[in-house]
């Protein structure tokens, strides 16, 4: 383990006394899990479950060649972290 100094400012300390209180934890521990749980985020992971999640609204009016579902598909497509991903990592699959 390695010793860490950071600096906060008075009302950021305040909080993180408080929340660590409340869950039990001492705030070096509360600092570790919650920099542990933003390291491990993955922007592409979450952007394509964000997509994943998209469904056509049933009364969303798109052009009348465009189906709801194409248009969504399409807004998959288009979204340019998936495809920074797709550039440095092939097809999400």
């Amino acid at each position: 383990m390695h010793r860490t100094q950071i600096y906060l400012q008075d009302s950021l300390h305040a909080r993180l006394k408080l929340r660590a209180k409340s869950l039990g934890l001492s705030v070096s521990e509360l600092i570790r899990r919650t920099l542990d749980n933003e390291v491990a985020r993955d922007p592409v992971a979450d952007a394509v479950a964000f997509f994943d999640r998209l469904t056509p609204l049933k009364g969303f009016s798109t052009d009348s060649s465009q189906t709801p579902e194409d248009y969504v598909r399409e807004s998959r497509e288009k979204s340019r972290l998936l495809r920074v991903n797709q550039a440095e990592h092939g097809p999400i699959g």
